[in-house]
């Protein structure tokens, strides 16, 4: 199960590639003017249903074999209980055609309590029982087929997973659930970090807990990368790639430090030794990074690790001020950063 904020479902593209379908889909969907019902995505290999709901003391658990269901609400609030499948009895024979089997086990489970704009992630093997609270609500319930067919032809790319990186003066590598209060006492409580990035400044520790729980899981996919910074043994930055593609081989990077550390040409250290495990050793053929135009030092990092400036995307993203800002977008290509000594870039 992962439960997160809609303005950070693209932290999850690579999970699942009918999942991405959805968070590709829902940059351009306005769930709002949709009616209720079902409206199609992919096939059957990912749709969405719109309902509105009563909500009271919650129906029976439920569990699916074939979908993932991601539901977000859109109105109100809804809490929703989970449990880990084998937690539960009695559950009714599985019906094959909807894709669904019930349990009425008293079990109370774990209590999500989703606002609007939030989501669950339910995979098959987590019961679920939505329709726990007071008044009307209503959400989107996105079904997503959890097994995905073969693909037509063998992948280019060498996924690792998330490897442990070192250079000079840093080691990447994995989150544990144990780093969630340094990460919010350097840097995700820090408005002056989260000024120029997609995310807001985390209220308490218990969120971050929550997404770097999300993270830990996603571990388990090959194609997911994404570093914690440590320096003398202190968490102090994030790296990762925030999106990509199978297919033509490339993908995107973002990275935030802890403000006791800029300006120390850490960020440039750190970047480079992922440029070189992602195109060494992944495969990736181009790898792409992009900042606001009102953040210039992150430029100089980029451009520190050897990118080239290819463009300015004009008033292309809302900043947090509510005003429209350019995008200036800087690429690698793996043969010719490949062949670049890293005290040239």
């Amino acid at each position: 199960m992962i439960a997160d904020t809609l303005d950070r479902l693209h932290h999850y593209l690579g999970l699942n590639p009918n999942l991405d379908l959805v968070i590709r889909a829902l940059k351009t969907l306005d769930l709002d003017s949709l009616p209720d019902g079902r409206h199609a995505i992919s096939g059957d290999e990912a749709f969405l249903n719109l309902i509105h709901t009563s909500l009271g003391t919650g129906g029976a658990w439920e569990a699916h074999r074939k979908y993932i269901d991601l539901q977000l609400v859109l109105l109100h609030e809804e809490t929703i209980a989970w449990a880990p499948l084998e937690q539960l009895k009695g559950f009714s024979a599985y019906d094959a055609q909807k894709d669904i089997m019930l349990s009425t086990d008293p079990y109370r489970g774990s209590r999500l309590t989703l606002k609007a704009g939030m989501f669950g992630l339910f995979f098959p093997e987590d019961a679920h029982q939505p329709g726990i609270g007071q008044g009307q609500g209503r959400k989107a319930v996105f079904k997503i087929k959890a097994e995905t067919a073969a693909p037509a032809s063998k992948s280019l790319m060498n996924h690792r997973g998330t490897l442990p990186l070192s250079s000079r003066r840093l080691l990447l590598r994995t989150y544990t659930a144990d780093d969630a209060q340094a990460m919010f006492d350097n840097w995700c409580s820090d408005p002056e970090v989260a000024k120029t990035v997609t995310w807001v400044p985390h209220p308490d520790v218990e969120s971050t807990r929550q997404l770097v729980s999300a993270w830990v899981r996603s571990y388990q996919n090959p194609s997911y990368y994404h570093w914690g910074i440590e320096m003398g043994g202190k968490l102090i930055g994030d790296i990762s790639v925030v999106s990509h593609n199978e297919q033509q081989m490339t993908c995107e990077v973002g990275y935030c430090l802890s403000r006791a550390y800029w300006n120390q040409g850490i960020m440039t250290e750190a970047l480079e030794r992922v440029l070189q495990f992602l195109f060494a050793d992944v495969g990736y053929r181009r790898i792409v990074l992009r900042h606001l135009a009102s953040n210039p030092a992150s430029g100089r990092v980029i451009q520190k690790a050897g990118l080239k400036q290819e463009g300015i995307m004009r008033q292309a993203i809302k900043n947090k001020q509510s005003v429209f800002e350019d995008l200036v977008c800087y690429a690698a290509l793996r043969d010719e950063w490949l062949s670049t000594p890293l005290s040239a870039h």
